[in-house]
């Protein structure tokens, strides 16, 4: 399979009548196979040739949904360009992304009307609006196409057709457009192996817009005939494990590491209880194996979860390589590493950055030729990620290249490197590490929870102690010299990265 037409069409004649889809639907759960799905994609298809009688590019916004799946694959099935859109952003801002991706149909849910006006003053290249519901008094319903179009096959897509521009959302700068190919994203689906089966039930729990989630969640459990459950809300997460007792979950750090401290909470308030038993009924009942990316994970987290039986893999990758660059190994303990690489990717090191070659790798940043030749050189992709590859060709991060600090005496430290060793140490909700004078500082939020019930001089006397015993173990030119407490969050992207360019805040202890 060379395109995501091939994938789709191949889902619905290996698993046709199997369940793909479930979501909660009024005070129940509706079901769609892989066949309706499969028959659904193609009347988007239809409508699209039908309305512009050529491949257009379309953008997709809202949460995870059958019927935003349905609206951003059936179009990339029949060769057009798909533009999913962080549904965070604010509408003036999602406004200049439609704009700059030169979209012309916008697929929006309900949750979303208000702000259509807004992208219909600011958009003018757009000349289709269709909101993801059954009907519509004003704009076109995706109801309507489903009732409206035959399930006619599409001209199949090239391999190297342009099948989706990701708008990156880094802690810095501004947001990229990455080019994905049809063959991009099934490189990436096919370069592991038996990692579900037809009778795995998947919860999808992450940003649909996010590569990490697009591909991992849903285009695997095309390949493998998943069925895939709607997380409906990050605030339901513990309530729809209950519901849909998932075997996978994909999840990022964050997420992991709340859901362990809530169940160590609820052992520490039942401790005749097993935590293994705790944690067995907080899941559902059937979770076996959990999958961690997107940023650094604690080995102690994935220690902790071996215990209440449940295997974590951590993976590695970036927008830019559809995402996959190393993936977890199951039959393994981690040791630090972020995975081993995947099939037919190569990773080699220069001065100190993991750079990568793979048919993965992004055709370019959408009309920036001037970034695209800054990141990929002579075919290899410059991730930006300082660290290196062992001999099991395992891979290890040690931060990234941009954020590194670099001291007057010619010293550099990766922030990042000295943040994972204070986050184990669990010293405060949320930190970052920067140089202020020349000298290196750790500024904290504590958060409600971890200190709670102490006085302001036991806290600090207990911070200062954590700081002092990890001191111990860094060089000089590594230690921390300041330390500064904030009274509020740091600001963070819409995918939860704290953004280095801030202004301090914390007080000095």
């Amino acid at each position: 399979m060379k395109t995501l037409f091939e994938l789709v069409s191949n889902a619905k004649s290996k698993f046709g009548d199997r369940v793909f889809v479930k979501e909660k639907a009024g005070d129940g759960v509706s079901e769609k196979t892989f066949g309706q799905f499969c028959d659904d994609a193609y009347r988007v298809s239809a409508f699209l040739k039908d309305k512009f009688g050529k491949t257009i590019h379309t953008a997709t916004i809202g949460p995870t949904s059958y019927n935003y799946l349905v609206s951003h694959i059936g179009s990339m099935v029949g060769g057009n360009t798909g533009v999913p859109i962080d549904a965070l952003l604010a509408p003036a801002d999602i406004a200049e992304l439609l704009d700059r991706a030169d979209v012309e149909v916008l697929f929006y849910d309900k949750k979303f009307e208000a702000a259509v006006p807004v992208f219909k003053e600011k958009c003018p290249k757009i000349k289709e609006y269709v909101i993801m519901t059954d009907r519509s008094d004003g704009d076109t319903a995706l109801g309507d196409i489903l009732d409206k179009y035959r399930p006619e096959t599409p001209a199949a897509p090239k391999e190297s057709d342009l099948a989706a521009i990701l708008f990156t959302s880094g802690t810095t700068g501004k947001a990229k457009g990455v080019m994905l190919s049809h063959g991009n994203f099934m490189d990436n689906v096919m370069c592991c192996d038996n990692e579900s089966t037809p009778d795995d039930v998947l919860l999808t729990v992450l940003p649909i817009h996010h590569v990490y989630c697009f591909t991992c969640d849903i285009l695997l459990s095309l390949r493998y005939g998943t069925c895939v459950c709607v997380n409906d809300s990050l605030m339901k997460v513990a309530q729809n494990l209950k519901l849909f007792a998932p075997t996978i979950i994909l999840l990022v750090p964050m997420i992991v590491s709340t859901i362990y401290k809530q169940i160590k909470n609820v052992s520490k308030s039942m401790p005749l209880i097993p935590m293994k038993v705790i944690a067995k009924k907080a899941f559902g009942g059937r979770l076996k194996t959990m999958y961690s990316g997107g940023a650094y994970l604690n080995p102690e987290l994935i220690t902790a979860y071996e215990k209440m039986g449940i295997k974590i893999a951590q993976g590695y990758g970036m927008t830019e390589c559809s995402p996959r660059i190393t993936t977890g190994d199951l039959s393994r303990k981690s040791v630090g590493d972020v995975g081993t690489v995947v099939k037919g990717c190569e990773v080699r090191i220069v001065d100190g950055e993991i750079t990568v070659k793979s048919p993965s790798v992004m055709q370019g940043y959408y009309k920036d030729e001037a970034e695209t030749a800054k990141t990929i050189i002579d075919g290899w992709l410059y991730t930006g990620d300082l660290g290196y590859v062992d001999d099991q060709n395992r891979l290890f991060i040690t931060g990234r290249k941009k954020n590194l600090i670099i001291l007057s005496n010619g010293e550099n430290v990766s922030p990042e490197e000295l943040e994972n060793k204070f986050e184990a140490a669990s010293i405060a909700q949320e930190l970052m590490v920067y140089s202020e004078d020349e000298t290196l500082t750790l500024e904290l939020f504590l958060g409600k929870e971890l200190y709670k019930g102490k006085s302001d001089e036991k806290i600090h006397a207990e911070i200062k102690d954590k700081v002092k015993k990890i001191n111990k173990e860094l060089p000089s030119s590594k230690q921390i010299k300041r330390i500064r407490i904030r009274d509020v969050e740091f600001e963070k992207t819409t995918s939860r990265k704290i953004k280095r360019t801030q202004p301090v805040q914390g007080e000095v202890i």
